[in-house]
Formats: C-alpha cells, sequence, structure tokens
C-alpha cells in the first residue's frame, strides 16, 4: 500500500489544510452536466456480495462504515476497484460525500482516482461537483487528472464553475501547475466564459488570468 504522506503528483504539493478561504459569496448554478449524482439508484440488497457491500458502505451516512469497508478490503483489496453500474467506485462515493477519511484509506489501497463513471466522471468531478476542496486537493495529490473531460467536455473547472459556493475549490485547482483554463466543453465554453456569462465566480477568474501563463499553466 502507498504511503500516503507522499507527493505522488509531481509538482503540486498543496496540502488540503493549505487551501485558502475566500471571502463567503453566493454562486448559483446556471448550467449543469447531464450526470447527477443525486440521482443514483440505492442498491436495495447491499449485503449479497462483499462487492456490493462495499459499495453501499461508501455511500452510507452510518457510523462505523468505515470500519467495516477496511474489513472488507483486508478481505479482499480489490474490491477497492468495484463499481456501481453507472461506474461510480467507493473513492468516486467518498469525493462527492466529502468524507476524507475514507478517501485517504481507499487510496491506501490503491483506488485509482482517474477512474471514469459511465458519464466519464473522475473522482475529481465528483469532489468539485459539492465543494469539497479538501477532497479535490487530495485527489490531485494522488495523480488526478486536472484537466479530464466528463461526456459533455467539462472539464473540472468547468464544474467547479457552475455550481453553488465553489469558491475553495476553485482557488484549489486554479494553483495546480497544469492547469489549463483555455480548455472548452461542448456547448464551446471556457469555464472563464462561464464565469462571466454567471457573474458569480468572475472576480476569481479575474485574479487567476493575471497569475497564470497561458502556455505552462504554471502560477507566478
Amino acid at each position: 500500500m502507498s504511503d500516503l504522506s507522499s507527493d505522488e503528483n509531481e509538482g503540486y504539493s498543496i496540502r488540503p489544510e493549505d487551501i485558502p478561504k475566500v471571502k463567503p459569496g453566493m454562486f448559483v448554478s446556471g448550467w449543469d452536466d447531464p450526470e447527477n449524482e443525486n440521482d443514483i439508484e440505492e442498491d436495495k440488497n447491499p449485503h449479497e456480495t462483499l462487492e456490493r457491500e462495499i459499495l453501499w458502505a461508501a455511500s452510507s451516512e452510518e457510523d462505523n462504515q468505515q470500519h467495516l469497508i477496511e474489513e472488507i478490503l483486508k478481505k479482499d483489496p480489490r474490491l477497492v476497484h468495484a463499481t456501481d453500474k453507472d461506474g461510480y467506485t467507493p473513492l468516486h462515493k467518498a469525493c462527492y460525500n466529502n468524507n476524507y477519511e475514507l478517501a485517504q484509506l481507499l487510496l491506501k489501497y490503491k483506488a485509482d482516482p482517474n477512474k471514469k463513471t459511465e458519464y466519464r466522471w473522475t473522482t475529481l468531478h465528483s469532489a468539485c461537483k459539492w465543494n469539497n476542496a479538501k477532497l479535490a486537493a487530495l485527489m490531485l495529490q494522488h495523480g488526478a487528472d486536472i484537466n479530464a473531460k466528463s461526456e459533455g467536455d467539462q472539464t473540472p473547472l468547468h464544474i467547479t464553475t457552475t455550481v453553488s459556493a465553489c469558491r475553495d475549490t476553485l482557488v484549489t485547482l486554479f494553483m495546480h501547475p497544469k492547469i489549463d483554463i483555455q480548455l472548452v466543453n461542448n456547448s464551446n465554453e471556457t469555464a472563464a466564459q462561464i464565469a462571466k456569462r454567471t457573474g458569480f465566480s468572475l472576480p476569481l477568474f479575474d485574479m487567476a488570468n493575471s497569475a497564470l501563463s497561458v502556455e505552462t499553466g504554471i502560477i507566478d
């Protein structure tokens, strides 16, 4: 199992506790990706197999589920890669549920941050969808592709720009040296254009544009 304290993504060393806080403001979504994680169907018989049980436990809000997941992984470490019918892994579920400790455990068992769902969402998309900045930073530390595109060609930056209260995650993404702010979605929009259209996160893009090099993506 990997040492979680090591920086697995060269050039990105931000720790979750180092994520800067931006003054609160309301960020309202005027656009959304076809994928909606609230619509994931609940397994009616989650205890029939260990595979189904680990997926259920990763989604559950009940106490002591992390202990159950660890016991399952001790029996069969391969189940860290289990997927539901929509392609979600336990790590996807930890990221959209903002379960940082569970994500750490799954990463120790070699969970893949770049595994894609049916709609081509990575774990970073899941973290960004719900403004889980600490999870986003953790995924990036472990090699998540910051420019990965979903089925609608939405990058994590597109997703972050168009959901509520995105400020912390947006800043986390801007700090990554490989971010490409010029990528467009299937509507031919960059994340900055979406910010300009909605107006809510535009100040953050204005600040980032003055620091980012379009050619290298490196923050000065």
